[in-house]
């Protein structure tokens, strides 16, 4: 894992004192073609790293669905007036929806072995590609700055006395010495987790997947156990929604749901991109909204006994994990339990965040930055540019931002979707990605159909956002848009890319048959080798007159 930090005297000298020593060399494989930059995290993925199977697919998506932010999405319905089993519908009947953008996503990964940034380029042109990576982008690094309260209940299980740390941070810095430290020291944890290569993720995967089930039922468990006689009047709540007023909280609830995965239906290639198979990624449409389901179950049931044992919502497991701190016992399950939250955090940190971003930040910046590179600037400039501490001040208005940022990313990954199953038929020219010039330019590089698409998707929910950032803001009956964001901006920004494309078809970009960047590599060796054995039969009588 550490290899690729070796380097010799000279390159180490090199680096100290010449800029053009940290360019990332472009590989013979290359498609881009001569004055455009790439290099090997860019380029499609060879046949020897398909490594992915459909038994990783499984783990990766126990790993990324069973941690903190799940049982905290499912209780911060409660506030909506949702029981735990209304969550339920509405994390399942959101999840079917969500599954299918991902599953089309995943599927041209699994095909075209490309990452996210190249294979929008087919849908967008390479210059509207930008503007998508980049507002991928930004969501990932603010969702990669919040998870500190896992640290501070491990530390105090240790030293109870951290629960009184004394603050020296004045009130305009927005968090509190504490808090802080927290932070830091789970940066610190999880820094060099992001030095692994994400095809060598799954004993990551393999271990979240194992323990922290184990410790959401545990905690669920605990959770019954403290409702007593009351559980079972728990968890046959009635339900409270009726009128118009029931169907704006129920779809509010599954757009909260569903949007936080707008972001995965866009990343989900970078991971596909590896697999063995297709119909590994095409798996995901039965594992998702059943393993989402499950794993919400813990949270939500847990939920709704401890509001009926201690009267009020925990809306974190970290709030009930406080609650064992009173003894040395309980403090010993906290400690275990805290550490497994953390475990989890850093896993959904990578897979969901971390990897992807620096995909990003690598295809802007191509000549500079690797998948490594990348994920060290996620972590550390990224990160700390958006001053977590700061988001921790003022969560409300960020989380809901980082929510209603789905309304933009939810039609990005619809149009894509669409575009490849509906427009190009599956038939894409990998090589021709790496081309800015090349039959994906359209015009100026900007497919204006997708401009249209993503007009009409957004547009109307821009009220909706406005609001979420600041409640005051009146918006009336774009209130019932806004609760469905995410199925209006995949669906009529998916819809209008295909009515466009078929009504005014850029001929150049539809083709027959898919080039498969892999086949295509080989005809070009194959037609290297042909060359220059032909050279060798050429020259060979000469050389044989002359020894004669």
């Amino acid at each position: 894992m550490f290899d690729q930090f070796k380097l010799s005297k000279e390159e180490l000298k090199a680096r100290c004192t010449s800029i053009k020593a940290w360019e990332i060399p472009k590989t013979d494989s290359a498609f881009a073609p001569d004055g455009v930059w790439s290099n090997a995290d860019m380029e499609p993925t060879p046949p020897e790293k398909w490594t992915w199977t459909t038994l990783t697919f499984i783990t990766y998506w126990m790993s990324d669905l069973v941690h903190g932010s799940t049982w905290t999405a499912i209780a911060s319905l409660f506030s909506l007036g949702l029981v735990w089993w209304e969550g339920l519908l509405a994390i399942f009947g959101g999840g079917i929806f969500i599954v299918l953008v991902i599953t089309m996503n995943g599927i041209m990964g699994a095909r075209l072995h490309a990452p996210f940034a190249v294979i929008c380029r087919a849908a967008y042109g390479p210059y509207l590609a930008r503007f998508c990576v980049i507002s991928r982008m930004v969501s990932l690094l603010i969702r990669l700055s919040c998870f500190q309260a896992s640290v501070t209940q491990m530390i105090i299980a240790i030293w109870p006395s951290y629960s009184r740390f004394p603050n020296h941070l004045p009130a305009s810095s927005g968090v509190t010495s504490q808090e802080f430290l927290s932070f830091f020291l789970f940066w610190l944890i999880q820094f060099p987790f992001c030095l692994v290569n994400p095809r060598n993720l799954r004993p990551i995967f393999l271990a979240k997947g194992i323990i922290l089930p184990i410790v959401a039922i545990g905690t669920m468990g605990w959770s019954i156990h403290k409702a007593g006689d009351r559980a079972g009047a728990a968890l046959v709540a009635k339900s409270s929604l009726n009128g118009a007023a029931g169907f704006l909280a129920f779809m509010t609830a599954v757009t909260a749901q569903t949007g936080q995965w707008a972001t995965m239906a866009c990343n989900i290639a970078d991971f596909s991109r590896y697999s063995q198979k297709p119909s590994s990624a095409a798996a995901q449409i039965i594992i998702v909204p059943i393993m989402w389901t499950i794993t919400a179950a813990f949270g939500g049931i847990a939920t709704q006994c401890l509001k009926e044992a201690y009267g009020e919502v925990f809306f974190t497991p970290f709030q009930v994990i406080e609650l064992w701190q009173g003894s040395h016992s309980g403090r010993f399950f906290a400690f275990v339990c805290s550490a497994a939250w953390v475990l989890g955090y850093i896993g959904l940190n990578i897979t969901a965040n971390s990897v992807s971003a620096s995909n990003d930040i690598c295809s802007l910046f191509p000549r500079w930055v690797n998948i490594l590179r990348g994920q060290m600037i996620s972590v550390t400039v990224g990160v700390f540019a958006f001053a977590p501490w700061k988001v921790m001040a003022s969560g409300a208005s960020v989380v809901n931002f980082a929510t209603s940022y789905s309304v933009v990313l939810a039609p990005i990954a619809g149009i894509m979707a669409a575009d490849y199953f509906f427009v190009k038929k599956g038939a894409i020219d990998v090589p021709a990605l790496y081309d800015p010039h090349g039959r994906y330019r359209y015009g100026w590089g900007c497919n204006w159909r997708a401009i249209a698409g993503l007009v009409c998707a957004i547009g109307p929910n821009v009220p909706g956002m406005a609001h979420a950032l600041n409640s005051k803001v009146q918006i009336g009956g774009a209130k019932y848009i806004y609760s469905v964001g995410v199925l209006w901006g995949c669906i009529v920004g998916g819809g209008v890319h295909v009515a466009l494309s078929k009504l005014f078809p850029d001929r150049e970009s539809i083709i027959a048959e898919a080039v498969y960047a892999h086949e295509a590599l080989a005809e070009r060796n194959a037609a290297g080798s042909s060359a220059a054995s032909e050279k060798d039969k050429e020259e060979v009588p000469t050389a044989y007159v002359s020894e004669v």
